[in-house]
């Protein structure tokens, strides 16, 4: 049966994750999606987990179900290839800088000229417009950039370590893919294409969407408290540890007392609690057999002493949860309805009974790596089903067959291959 967009051909342009994330997306859902490379590939096949030349386990799991053409576009006599390809999609994908765009033609006002009814999808690191839009950006610099870092990021030997896995790389990729899908949508409706934009610093925005916000009328003083000490922190030459004390110190009266909503240590590991209804807590705590300080008539935790009470019903809490084994408690928890799972790696879940029994997993066969497991469509559809529609492609595998669909002759493909202009080359 086909998918959901069967007949929807994709070019796309774009390296390392966030947008080839799109294009698989996108093929999941049964689109023709054709990956354009520089002669030497794209560098995730080099830099990301290499295991062959040209070849890296994070290309062969990020770029399933895809064809590869090989393009050299600072080469004005790939230039009729391109223009071919271009005819022949209805949806590009690009990830580049504005400069890049311009300098190989490749911008969403060059391309419209060859096709009218195109869909462009323009993604950068930090948007087209502004200081910054000349510069490449990455999930690092971007997450740096947008305070997501600050949040989510470890800290070791006062540094920030970076975190994996690559959320604004994955989350945009979603975001792009669902652009995509809208533009495709509103197309079938009045017959037009655009342009669509992602980015990797709105989506860091995004991700921080009950963080990064600021309620003057209800809250006129918290935030600018905050950029007032840290500001002066960073003067007197403040290491990054200390910096992080003072973000997370300026809210610790808002979240103290957390134990509904977090990690625990066990007497042989950790497990996960989820509880955030009112009911589910009370639940929590009838398993448990504890009672909240903050349920007692006139307790304030805005006071030193309400502040310590609760820095103590933390301590006991944790205490307690060390008494029993991870399972124990999830057998006992699970009694009491409320959710709890063990804490895993991922080289353990990929074999959890609940993931085989949803099939979230996929074995795919490529014909170098040989046979691998990969996640399966994060989707599901009844009437038009995902699929992964088979393993990563070799580099450039497929140029002579997309050309030929995209309508260039045998003897212009020939002397494309035979000029440089097409064709994989492998750095040696």
């Amino acid at each position: 049966m086909p998918g959901a967009l069967n007949g929807i051909k994709v070019l796309e342009i774009a390296q390392v994750m966030a947008i080839p994330i799109t294009g698989m997306l996108l093929s999941d859902l049964g689109a023709n999606v054709v990956k354009l490379e520089p002669p030497w590939g794209d560098a995730s096949r080099h830099t990301m987990q290499p295991v062959l030349p040209g070849e890296s386990k994070s290309f062969a799991v990020l770029n399933r179900g895809k064809r590869s053409i090989s393009l050299n576009l600072a080469d004005e006599r790939s230039r009729p290839a391109l223009e071919a390809l271009v005819r022949w999609a209805d949806v590009v994908l690009v990830s580049a800088k504005a400069s890049d765009l311009t300098s190989f033609h490749i911008a969403y006002d060059d391309l419209k000229q060859i096709n009218r009814e195109l869909i462009y999808l323009e993604h950068s690191g930090y948007g087209r417009k502004g200081p910054m839009a000349e510069q490449g950006g990455y999930d690092l610099t971007a997450g740096g950039l947008s305070g997501l870092m600050a949040l989510i990021g470890k800290e070791r030997n006062d540094m920030p370590i970076y975190t994996q896995p690559a959320v604004l790389d994955l989350t945009t990729g979603v975001l792009s893919a669902l652009a995509v899908c809208a533009a495709l949508l509103t197309k079938a409706t009045t017959g037009e294409g655009q342009r669509v934009e992602t980015s990797l610093l709105s989506t860091a925005m995004f991700a921080q969407a009950n963080v990064a916000h600021d309620f003057p009328a209800v809250e006129p003083n918290f935030r600018k408290q905050f950029l007032a000490d840290i500001a002066e922190a960073r003067e007197k030459g403040a290491g990054y540890a200390e910096l992080q004390s003072l973000r997370f110190g300026s809210v610790r009266r808002q979240s103290a007392g957390n134990i509904y909503y977090r990690y625990f240590r066990t007497k042989d590991s950790v497990i996960s609690i989820g509880c955030l209804s009112p009911d589910l807590q009370r639940r929590f705590r009838e398993a448990l057999e504890i009672e909240d300080p903050r349920a007692e008539p006139g307790f304030d935790l805005q006071t030193d002493e309400g502040f310590e009470r609760m820095k103590q019903f933390v301590k006991s809490t944790e205490a307690l949860m060390q008494a029993k084994t991870t399972q124990e408690w999830i057998d006992l928890l699970l009694d009491h309805r409320v959710p709890a799972t063990p804490v895993l790696f991922p080289e353990e879940a990929i074999d959890h009974e609940q993931v085989n029994a949803n099939g979230y997993m996929v074995e795919l066969m490529h014909e170098l790596l040989g046979p691998y497991r990969t996640f399966a469509p994060p989707i599901r559809m009844d009437a038009t089903p995902t699929e992964a529609q088979g393993p990563s492609p070799l580099l450039g595998k497929h140029t002579e067959e997309v050309l030929r669909e995209a309508g260039l002759p045998d003897d212009a493909i020939a002397a494309m291959i035979e000029s440089g202009a097409a064709g994989p080359k492998l750095p040696s």
